[in-house]
């Protein structure tokens, strides 16, 4: 039996070319994606959320240290601020939204009058843990304290109290 080199040749690297190609659709793309998501919802969403957190934590530092209850303050007429603001940056990016995010904010979004410790310590919580789950996953340099407490650093007196 005598096969033709160029029929071989042909035959080899048209299967090389079709499994780069089922490689690259099924492994290589989907993985790819999967960081892109894993970025824009740090981009878009988590740290955004994260610097007005640590924000509203530092305006009300003392106060929660003193009452041991951690607390979001605002100052006068600041706009972002305020929980308004936070409501509407997560509800406009909530597709960015870990789970436990979005029910920590549907808990502390839902009280009226003064806050619950509890759902305040939850929304925190949810979004510094979300924080750096999502640049320790992309490999970015991330607090392993705060991935561990979701109680970020600007107020790590705290972590005494839970």
């Amino acid at each position: 039996m005598n096969i033709d080199t160029s029929l071989l040749s042909a035959i080899i690297s048209a299967t090389v070319a079709l499994f780069v190609a089922v490689l690259n659709h099924f492994i290589v793309t989907p993985i790819k994606e999967k960081k892109e998501l894993k970025r824009n919802q740090l981009t878009i969403l988590y740290a955004p959320l994260y610097s007005l957190i640590c924000l509203r934590i530092s305006i009300v530092k003392d106060f929660s240290l003193s009452k041991r209850k951690l607390m979001l303050g605002d100052i006068g007429d600041i706009g972002y601020q305020k929980k308004e603001f936070m409501e509407k940056l997560i509800m406009d990016r909530s597709g960015y939204c870990f789970n436990d995010l979005m029910e920590a904010w549907v808990n502390y979004a839902s009280q009226f009058g003064s806050f619950d410790k509890k759902y305040t310590e939850e929304l925190v919580k949810s979004v510094v843990r979300g924080y750096n789950q999502l640049r320790k996953e992309l490999k970015l340099p991330y607090d392993k304290d705060e991935l561990n407490t979701g109680i970020p650093e600007v107020i790590k007196e705290y972590r005494e109290f839970i």
